[in-house]
């Protein structure tokens, strides 16, 4: 984005006089509060700031009337919304009304569509996977067809950007999609005519049994649907009767609704009415939730595992866990978001999320990280205990109770970029054995990549520089670039859960929680002070 120049914008000065907008439509006209369940509208009580108010509403109106050039107001009432929220915290932020309806959508677990995963290769697009139960899973279109034209328009062969497909795919609810395609396997070329509709988006990255009696799921965010998606995982592979162990991940996880961390955190602790979170703030009222005591399924050892980008609700699930001696904690430091943010819907559609309160642990602990306590030395930190005597700290986020180094491949400066040549390898793979995918017998293994991967990894960079950049990963740690090569593959053939039980094979964070685990040392971390 070009920097903008002050005497060549004639919008430049009025930015500040124009913070009024988003008060004047939010605040003077009732705003929307959405819950998960629920939308009711709220008026401000606060009627001594109706001053303030009225003042911010004849700027409004100069800037509209009076006003040397013609003015574009919903740009401006976006720029002014997203400088006052801006002012307040880094967790509240405004979103435009054009945005809003996707984060709504992402939230509740849901979109519109036909539910079709592609991949651009050489100008051709592929298809690599379906939403289950959606249109396109119950079509004639398979993993691996080729994609030519969406409702007529050709896609395929024409330097087609990423998101003018997208947009070709999209349509209002209840609508028709034509698709024109071709078998990858047979040649044949065929059409299909779709319905638009809601598809289910799945909050849980993987789920599978490492071993008898140890599942390992994997939460991507927090949900409308989270709780139920991780029961159903659970009672895949436990039954009530027996215990299971499992090792929860919640790295890179940056959290969502409080309510369905609180119901899966229930399922976790046997007694009714523990307190497990408390939410305080200057405008709310203190509330404290806990558990309800009825658990179905009998979980045993319990492993956490977290990094910098786990927050919010992944830093209480984690945190209530430790504070009651209910968990072990893996990875590193997490982020540190230790506050409660509101969704309010204004009259246009547009949306404020608000921080409104902030989060305290069983033991008393908020989950915050501040500067100031991130130099000052573990000893010197403000101490709570938990029921076995171990101390937990406030001002540095969640520590785990076993530190394990950010994994090489993911805190890799340039592991996006990295990822994109990789992505395209595996991908070149999976087309050149495609005709396996018909093979009940078929798993992937080392035998289908090829020796030389790393030349053919650098014949397919772009650029020199990309080349250095996978000569220095490859350096760095080339076991781990070859398992996450062998698990992009496994993941165009299988999906998420193959995906994540090649990558873990390698990932040291992983292999900590099984040792953990499998060598009975979890007991004894939870008795432990630290």
């Amino acid at each position: 984005m070009n920097e903008v120049e002050p005497q060549k914008n004639p919008y430049w000065l009025l930015q500040p006089l124009l913070l009024a907008v988003m008060l004047v439509v939010g605040f003077l006209f009732g705003i929307y509060f959405q819950t998960s369940n629920e939308t009711q509208v709220i008026r401000s009580p606060h009627t001594q700031h109706l001053s303030s108010y009225h003042k911010l509403g004849e700027i409004l109106n100069f800037v509209q009337t009076k006003y040397v050039d013609s003015v574009d107001i919903d740009h401006l009432a976006d720029v002014a919304a997203k400088a006052i929220l801006k002012e307040l915290d880094p967790h509240s932020y405004y979103i435009p009304r054009k945005e809003a309806e996707a984060v709504t959508n992402r939230m509740q677990g849901n979109m519109d569509g036909i539910g079709v995963e592609f991949f651009v290769f050489k100008d051709t697009v592929y298809i690599i996977d379906f939403v289950p139960g959606s249109p396109a899973a119950e079509s004639r279109l398979k993993k691996g067809d080729v994609i030519m034209y969406i409702n007529d328009s050709l896609v395929s062969g024409v330097n087609r950007e990423l998101y003018e497909i997208v947009d070709f795919f999209r349509g209002p609810e209840s609508s028709f999609v034509g698709i024109d395609a071709v078998c990858s396997i047979s040649g044949e070329e065929y059409s299909v005519e779709l319905l638009r509709g809601p598809i289910p988006l799945s909050s849980l990255g993987a789920s599978y049994l490492v071993e008898e009696g140890l599942l390992y799921v994997k939460i991507n965010s927090f949900t409308s649907r989270t709780y139920r998606e991780f029961m159903e995982a659970v009672e895949e592979y436990s039954s009530p009767e027996s215990g299971t162990n499992l090792i929860l991940d919640l790295r890179h996880n940056p959290g969502g609704y409080l309510q369905e961390a609180i119901k899966i955190l229930s399922q976790f602790v046997a007694v009714s009415g523990k307190p497990l979170v408390r939410t305080k703030g200057a405008s709310t009222i203190e509330r404290t939730y806990r558990s309800t005591g009825r658990r179905f399924f009998n979980m045993d050892k319990i492993v956490v595992l977290i990094d910098g980008a786990s927050a919010s609700a992944s830093e209480i699930i984690a945190g209530v866990l430790q504070d009651l001696d209910r968990g072990v904690v893996i990875g590193h430091q997490s982020f540190g978001k230790g506050s409660v943010q509101e969704h309010f819907v204004l009259n246009d559609n547009s949306a404020v999320r608000l921080t409104v309160s902030q989060y305290f642990m069983p033991s008393g602990r908020g989950i915050f990280k501040n500067e100031l306590a991130q130099k000052v030395s573990q000893q010197d930190l403000e101490k709570f205990s938990t029921p076995n005597g171990r101390y937990v700290t406030q001002g540095q986020a969640i520590v785990p109770d076993i530190l394990v180094e950010p994994d090489s491949l993911f805190s890799h400066a340039n592991f996006n970029q990295t990822l994109t040549v990789v992505n395209r390898l595996a991908f070149s793979y999976f087309i050149n054995n495609l005709s396996f995918i018909e093979s009940p017998d078929f798993y992937i293994s080392d035998s289908i990549i090829p020796e030389n991967w790393l030349n053919d990894l650098l014949l397919l960079a772009e650029s020199q520089d990309e080349k250095q950049l996978i000569v220095d990963f490859y350096d760095n740690d080339s076991p781990r670039l070859y398992s996450f090569l062998k698990a992009r593959l496994g993941r165009f053939f299988f999906g998420d859960d193959v995906y994540f039980q090649i990558l873990n094979e390698t990932d040291p964070v992983f292999n900590a929680a099984i040792e953990v685990i499998q060598n009975g040392e979890i007991a004894g971390i939870l008795r432990s002070r630290r």
